[in-house]
């Protein structure tokens, strides 16, 4: 899931060497998904979706994870955002793209995009907060700029997958800003032993999350 095309080229050589019967096929795919100019191209020709077939049920289960790396690389990379709406642009392409996974790929997708949280997916919201508040080390705290970023991934995922998504899956999803709000409202109950300016950018983010 690197940014880097040159590293994702790779990184999925390193595992076509593996020659399993069930990505070989689709290597050239793969490749294209990879690659810079083609990848939008591949998005159009090479569907997702189960009804689409272009990925035989048998294996799925190995390319799609590897399709899932490749686009959330994609995704998050600044690479093609020089231009005026062209990260935005790439990232709708991508998500529409996405929406088309079954849900058990979608939760695969979630908690790729969301590992930093994984921990809280099971916990309800007041045992999150609990957590959190419990456990907060303000020397290794989650920097509000990756919070921030947190934040807007969410509202993507929510907005695209969100009416695809059955109520559990859903409900794994909402943690993730529940964990998000929680880390800022401890930070804020602190604020004595932050500085001024990091609990302004703290009250900011809360304002955002809103």
């Amino acid at each position: 899931k690197h940014k880097n095309p040159g590293l994702q080229k790779y990184a999925l050589d390193c595992i076509l060497n593996y020659k399993n019967k069930s990505v070989l096929p689709y290597k050239t795919n793969l490749h294209n998904l990879v690659d810079e100019k083609k990848f939008k191209e591949e998005l159009t020709l090479f569907k997702i979706t189960e009804d689409a077939k272009n990925i035989h049920p048998e294996d799925r289960e190995h390319v799609v994870p590897i399709i899932l790396r490749i686009l959330y690389g994609k995704m998050t990379s600044k690479l093609g955002a020089d231009k005026k709406g062209g990260g935005q642009a790439r990232r709708s392409l991508i998500m529409r793209y996405l929406a088309g996974c079954n849900e058990n790929e979608l939760k695969m997708f979630i908690e790729m995009a969301f590992f930093h949280f994984t921990q809280y997916m099971t916990m309800k919201p007041k045992d999150i907060l609990q957590s959190i508040s419990c456990n907060l080390d303000l020397k290794s705290i989650t920097s509000p700029g990756k919070l921030h970023s947190v934040l807007n991934l969410f509202e993507v995922v929510r907005e695209y997958f969100g009416g695809y998504m059955k109520d559990h899956l859903l409900s794994e999803l909402f943690t993730v800003f529940y964990a998000v709000c929680s880390t800022v409202a401890s930070v804020l109950a602190q604020g004595d032993k932050v500085h001024i300016g990091y609990s302004k950018i703290m009250k900011n983010l809360r304002t955002f999350a809103l």
